[in-house]
Parts: structure tokens; sequence; C-alpha cells
């Protein structure tokens, strides 16, 4: 005697239905805007280095999917020695934006595939920000540290892009996603990060 297989199609229809819908509650508790809180950087080339991470996920679909936009707030800091004209190291700090955009799709409950588009990828560095600490000696040293700024900006801009390509771009997935009110818990990379929602989702159509 054959046995009908439409309850197991059935269950089967279930079980994925369940999934899907876990998958696009995922993606809406996500929509919004997020901030991280302030990271160090080793792998910068900088003296010091400092990351503040911001995501923000629009849900574009109803199968947890959406679009995503990566942004790394990165200072870094270098140090010059003293010589003739500078009394003390010089210490020399800028900041910088790096962005990257792409999409993302919920794998299952707590979990997000991303896909980076690499031709994305900018970095800014504004060169007026950039910041020289130090005590002068003489009166042409003014005009000595001066003549720097240009060159402190650009080796903080190759910084900044090294930073934060190796931050981005091998960052294919968001693990072990919680989220409670405003507070976003999460695993990149083997690293545990807490975020905090910085304005309210717009709800998705």
């Amino acid at each position: 005697m054959k046995k009908s297989i439409l309850p197991v199609l059935a269950v089967g229809a279930v079980v994925m239905l369940a999934s899907c819908d876990s998958r696009q509650k995922l993606s809406e508790e996500l929509h919004g805007i997020w901030a991280g809180t302030p990271e160090q950087l080793t792998n910068s080339g900088a003296a010091r280095a400092t990351m503040v991470r911001m995501m923000e996920f629009t849900s574009t679909g109803d199968a947890g999917e959406g679009n995503v936009t990566l942004t790394a707030y990165i200072t870094v800091e270098n140090t010059m020695p003293a010589n003739d004209s500078i009394v003390t190291p010089l210490i020399i700090s800028a900041s910088g934006t790096a962005t990257i955009t792409g999409l993302y799709q919920a794998k299952d409950d707590d979990d997000l595939m991303l896909n980076l588009d690499a031709s994305s990828f900018t970095v800014n560095v504004d060169p007026d920000g950039v910041e020289l600490s130090y005590n002068v000696l003489t009166e042409d040293s003014g005009s000595h540290l001066t003549s720097l700024r240009p060159a402190a900006a650009m080796l903080a801009s190759q910084q900044i892009d090294h930073a934060a390509r190796s931050v981005f771009f091998n960052l294919s997935e968001i693990e072990d996603i919680k989220v409670n009110n405003n507070m976003l818990k999460c695993e990149m990379n083997h690293k545990d990060l807490t975020f905090r929602r910085q304005a309210a989702a717009i709800p998705a159509e």
C-alpha cells in the first residue's frame, strides 16, 4: 500500500515558511543605522589607530534581503622623532572616513551573508584636519612644520585606506546577531562587537 507524500510536503512547506519568516524578522530588526564603539587597530602601520564602525541596513524584500552600507571612522597617529627644529617628538594625527556598500541576505535567524561591492569602496581624509602637536624651538619651525602637512595627510590616507581594506575586504558574514531594542550584539571575523541604533528605522514597504 502506497503512503501519501502530501503530509511530508506539508511539513516541508511549514519548515520553509518558518525559516523565511525568521530571516525576514532579522532583516526588519536590523533596518536602520547602527554605531559601534571605539576599537583599537593594530594593522594600520600607524603608531596608534582607532576605529568606530557604522552600519546601515535597508530591507528591500520579504525574504531577509536588503542593501547595506558600512562606514569606518578611523583616526591615526604618527610620531616624528625630535630634530634640530623640534625639541620633542612631533605627534601627527589625522582622521578619515572609509565607506563600502553592498547587499545582505539573512542566512537564518541570527546570521547575515554579505556581498560587498569592492568598486564602491571610498576613503576621504581632510588635509585641513591634520593636527600637528609640537614645541617650537626656532623661528622657522612653524613654516617647516606647515610644509609637513601635505605629506602627513598622504601618509594618513594610505594608513586609513590600508586599515579599512583589512576590515572590509575579508568580511563576508555577520554572525550571532542579537537585537535587544536599540542594542545590537554580533560577531565579525571572530570579534565580538556591540552597536547602538542611531536613528529610528523606516518601516520597510
